[in-house]
């Protein structure tokens, strides 16, 4: 299984960086096998990683946590949506829009 972690706050953000999250700190969205396959399908992954300079990929953790590169990472997943309108990518951009709402991050597990 692969994660989308979304923190709800500066301060459970500072304790995912400690693994130390109390129960509601986290907005999680678990990715299984069929749907991490759509989404490199969608090609959002590689659009992200060039886009912002960062490493989605297997066996990594990755972040956006600038809000700029956030407002990026959200125009480039609704571009996708708009020729690949699947489940997966509708609720990657749902994280993407909790993480600007709370002025804090997506984190990748995968």
């Amino acid at each position: 299984m692969k994660y989308i972690t979304v923190p709800i706050n500066t301060r459970a953000m500072s304790r995912l960086d400690f693994n130390d999250c109390m129960d509601g700190d986290l907005i999680e969205l678990t990715i299984d096998e069929d749907n991490y396959a759509n989404l490199l399908k969608s090609n959002v992954i590689n659009q992200l990683n060039n886009a912002l300079g960062i490493n989605i990929d297997d066996y990594e953790d990755e972040k956006i946590i600038n809000i700029d590169k956030l407002i990026i990472a959200k125009h480039i997943i609704e571009s996708s949506i708009i020729s690949n309108n699947s489940k997966v990518l509708i609720q990657l951009l749902t994280q993407v829009d909790n993480a600007i709402k709370y002025k804090t991050g997506v984190f990748f597990y995968f």
